[in-house]
């Protein structure tokens, strides 16, 4: 079946509450939902969602692009496109949110024409049908996120991840706190977002392992490799990279340099769920683990990411999956089924959702 044409949507979608991390405040989620037509009236759907202080990526430069890319993509197979989205994004022509939405929107397009599920499509064995998440927790004063805390164990979460800001001894307390009001059962990682030097982070995660740390997400900025490798050697609490895995080069740069005991793979932020799944392979020769992430898309993009997760036997630690509640809306008309921090990953054919178009219409965003 041929393409016979792309339409996308931009969006705009408020948080239910402001959400804090040491790179700023989010009120807004911005993106774009593109939709891949076929033959036969077949179509799949993916999602653009760059996030400025992830990579400097903007969505109003993602959309300029989309009306060439169309027209190269007109007439070609699903097989044909998506080795043309691969071409051009290893060389460099196509920002990875762009990549990572076209990819998801011919996956699913050609999971419904074989009859199978995303995490099918990727998998060299059976793709599982669950997947744990952490929870989230915003950096916010002590009581509040130790009362968070106690609400998501309550809610059956069994792994947090706790955001962390620019202070030294407040975010300790803070730590601390939560700490103390989930007990000594839970995972409690901690996610720096490049806010700290590398004193402070020394500082702050020395103070910190008495409590149990699964590990810190990218405490120093993205290129002080050299910074992350000494801080390895000085804590005993495990980095994880995060902001620093921005593509297949960067991962590699990373495991050279023994930067990382975690790597974070993001697809909107690698380009997509094929170069996630070289990632995670690439790290298992070093033994080192992954977790797949979100970076708050809606429904669309999350669910794209989760069929990765469930793609890959390599993945066994909680994942970042416990962001739709953070957004007014999904985007998506079936629940995502999230019960006791576990993710139901859809067995229908594709992402295994559609698209609510009239919420899609509620939340439309004009283009600049």
């Amino acid at each position: 079946m041929a393409i016979t044409k792309m339409r996308w949507y931009p969006y705009s979608v408020p948080f239910r509450h402001p959400f804090t991390t040491a790179h700023g405040t989010l009120t807004m989620r911005e993106g774009a939902i593109v939709e891949v037509f076929v033959e036969g009236n077949g179509s799949g759907i993916g999602e653009i969602a760059p996030m400025p202080e992830f990579g400097g990526e903007t969505l109003d430069a993602a959309l300029t692009i989309l009306p060439s890319i169309a027209a190269h993509l007109s007439g070609r197979t699903l097989i044909e496109a998506l080795n043309y989205v691969s071409i051009q994004q290893e060389a460099g022509e196509l920002p990875a949110g762009v990549a990572c939405g076209l990819e998801i929107a011919l996956l699913d397009a050609l999971g419904k024409q074989e009859g199978c599920s995303i995490s099918t499509l990727l998998a060299t064995n059976a793709a599982k049908t669950v997947v744990a998440a952490n929870a989230v927790i915003g950096a916010q004063p002590v009581e509040a996120a130790a009362r968070q805390a106690r609400e998501a164990v309550a809610a059956g979460f069994r792994c947090l991840k706790l955001k962390i800001g620019h202070g030294l001894y407040e975010e300790i307390e803070r730590v601390a706190a939560v700490r103390k009001a989930v007990g000594p059962e839970i995972h409690l990682r901690l996610d720096g977002n490049e806010g700290w030097s590398f004193e402070q982070a020394r500082t702050i995660l020395a103070a910190c392992e008495p409590f149990a740390i699964q590990y810190v997400e990218q405490p120093l900025r993205v290129y002080d490799l050299s910074g992350m490798y000494r801080l390895r050697q000085e804590v005993s609490i495990p980095i994880a990279a995060d902001e620093a895995v921005y593509n297949l080069e960067s991962a590699r740069r990373v495991l050279d340099w023994q930067a990382a005991d975690v790597l974070i793979v993001k697809p909107q932020l690698v380009g997509g769920l094929r170069v996630g799944q070289r990632i995670v392979y690439e790290a298992a020769k070093y033994d080192v683990p992954c977790v797949v992430t979100s970076m708050i898309e809606t429904g669309v993009g999350l669910l794209g990411a989760l069929h990765l997760a469930a793609a890959l036997p390599y993945i066994t630690l909680e994942c970042g999956f416990a962001t739709l509640p953070l957004l007014a809306d999904n985007l998506i008309c079936e629940p995502c089924s999230l019960q006791h921090g576990i993710l139901v990953v859809p067995q229908q054919p594709g992402l295994g959702v559609t698209l609510d178009r009239t919420a899609l219409a509620k939340y439309r965003r004009t283009i600049q």
